[in-house]
């Protein structure tokens, strides 16, 4: 079984955080694959934490997980704390393949999407 945690900032406002749950459940249901799960996590303010949602993916037994995180630039975020929060599970963990994805800001297209909605 095999796992993506899409990782969002977390808000105060629920509404923002509703917006990447809503993201998660449409791409969970666009995904075709049976042995892959989509899950979201929030460093902060909101929960599940990133924390949580590994801890859910080694529950539900999966044996590779890929963190994608939900941030359009590299800042502190995506080159420190999630990292960190993946090194620490790699060393308790370490029969699971984790894999930190690009960030939104360096997936192929974007650029394109943006004109695209422009």
């Amino acid at each position: 079984m095999e796992a993506l945690i899409i990782v969002a900032h977390g808000s105060k406002l629920k509404s923002s955080n509703d917006e990447i749950v809503d993201i998660v459940l449409k791409i969970e249901n666009s995904v075709k694959d049976e042995n892959l799960i989509v899950f979201h996590a929030f460093l902060e303010l909101a929960e599940p934490s990133i924390f949580m949602a590994i801890n859910k993916a080694i529950s539900n037994e999966c044996t590779k997980i890929k963190i994608f995180p939900y941030f359009l630039a590299a800042g502190k975020h995506v080159q420190e704390d999630i990292p960190c929060e993946i090194k620490k599970f790699k060393k308790l963990y370490p029969q699971i393949e984790f894999t930190l994805l690009p960030h939104i800001g360096k997936c192929t297209g974007i650029e394109d999407m943006i004109i695209s909605n422009s």
